[in-house]
């Protein structure tokens, strides 16, 4: 079994720099538009879809054709805390040039009144653990923290260093599902096909 894990689309605090976590901001009309030239990559086609509770997953999903999703809060992204619609500059300039460094590191990074890497990555295992229950491959519509999550449980990576080059978290990251929901890496930065243009 195969699970295909994907980045809602732009948003207008994407493009701001803007941390946005839990708070339910809407794709920008240039994302919507983005998404809708977008399909999924064709073995996932038909696949069952799952999609975080979010507007901008939601509204990815629904741009980019996909149906009957199942809306699931385990696929939200990470809860920034009192970060949340702050730039990293506005966070530093408001908690500390060693504001991230006092929030901790790897599984243990916790924002302000927010939740911890390690709540994060639990969710998510236990996302696929339910969906390695189910028949067939799967598809989830959901957010960067989500991403970096599904790709560390799969590939072992320890977070210590910065994120690894070979991630492209715009495009489509594969993972094989074993019976008890254990992940590993299938493939890295699919691509996402462009829908045709009618006439």
């Amino acid at each position: 079994m195969r699970i295909a894990f994907l980045r809602h689309g732009p948003t207008l605090w994407n493009a701001q720099g803007r941390i946005q976590g839990h708070i339910d901001i809407p794709l920008s009309d240039e994302g919507l538009e983005k998404m809708r030239g977008l399909l999924p990559p064709p073995p996932f086609g038909k696949a069952r879809v799952f999609v975080s509770t979010s507007r901008r997953a939601r509204q990815t999903a629904e741009a980019l054709g996909l149906v009957d999703a199942q809306w699931d809060a385990r696929l939200m992204e990470q809860n920034w805390g009192e970060w949340e619609g702050l730039s990293r500059d506005g966070i530093l300039a408001r908690d500390g040039e060693d504001a991230f460094a006092r929030a901790g590191a790897g599984l243990a990074f916790r924002p302000p009144g927010g939740e911890s890497t390690g709540e994060l990555h639990a969710r998510v295992a236990a996302f696929l653990k339910d969906v390695a229950k189910g028949e067939g491959d799967a598809i989830a519509v959901a957010h960067l923290g989500v991403v970096r999550a599904a790709y560390t449980l799969a590939s072992g990576w320890d977070m210590a260093t910065p994120m690894p080059p070979d991630l492209d978290v715009g495009k489509v990251l594969v993972l094989g599902l074993a019976p008890d929901g254990t992940p590993s890496l299938a493939a890295l930065n699919v691509e996402f096909p462009l829908r045709p243009r009618t006439a």
